[in-house]
């Protein structure tokens, strides 16, 4: 639980330079390119990636020899809860879905690099 509770701190910094940097591109340079439910969609995917992490680490401390499964069908689900996050949305907004997939990729991309350098420094130290 301790190693959680680090990554949590850590997201919440990561999420505050995130959402700081985002604020500061949609007032300025991306203004034509905001969309009011990107709050939203920061917010999901800070907390399905919390979740998931904690179910990762969950299966590690229990049996590592299975993680690679475990750690596959984990990410899995949450893939499947994105796509029908990004598929809903599209058809109810099609006038807006190009943005809003854009936004989607480049933050998946920041928070999925964030949590794959979490976990890989989590093993270096468990291997210690």
């Amino acid at each position: 639980m301790q190693a959680f509770k680090k990554f949590i701190f850590r997201e919440l910094i990561f999420a505050l330079i995130l959402a700081t940097i985002a604020f500061v591109l949609f007032q300025t340079v991306l203004k034509e390119y905001y969309l009011p439910v990107f709050w939203i969609l920061f917010g999901i995917i800070t907390v399905f990636t919390a979740i998931f992490h904690l179910s990762i680490l969950q299966v590690s401390d229990k049996n590592s020899a299975k993680f690679s499964s475990k750690f596959m069908m984990v990410s899995g689900i949450k893939m499947i809860i994105y796509l029908i996050l990004i598929v809903f949305y599209a058809f109810s907004f099609p006038e807006k879905a190009q943005i809003f997939l854009i936004s989607f990729f480049i933050l998946y991309m920041f928070y999925t690099i964030f949590e794959v350098l979490l976990i890989v420094n989590y093993f270096k130290k468990k291997q210690e």
